[in-house]
C-alpha cells in the first residue's frame, strides 16, 4: 500500500496529489497550507483585493462579489 494525500477543490476537483513512503513522500503542513491557498486563489474572485472593480463593487453597495457578505444580518442587533 502507498499512501496518497489529495487537496480538492469544489466539486471534488484534485487539485495536487502527494503519493509517498514515509516522511519524505507526505506534505508537510507548509505544502497543504501553500496547496490550499493556491486552490482557494483560483477559486475565489475577492481573493485579490486589488483586481479592477472590486473596490468599486464594495463601494457601491455590491457585494455579492465578496464571500459571505450577502448572506449577513441587515438587523442592527446583528442577529
Amino acid at each position: 500500500m502507498i499512501p496518497h494525500t489529495l487537496v480538492l477543490k469544489p466539486g471534488l476537483v484534485v487539485h495536487s496529489v502527494y503519493n509517498g513512503y514515509w516522511f519524505w513522500g507526505r506534505p508537510s503542513v507548509d505544502d497543504l497550507w501553500r496547496d490550499l491557498r493556491d486552490a482557494t486563489r483560483e477559486i475565489r474572485p475577492d481573493w485579490d483585493l486589488s483586481s479592477p472593480g472590486l473596490r468599486e463593487a464594495w463601494e457601491s453597495g455590491d457585494h455579492a462579489s465578496f464571500h459571505g457578505w450577502d448572506r449577513r444580518s441587515t438587523r442592527p442587533d446583528g442577529a
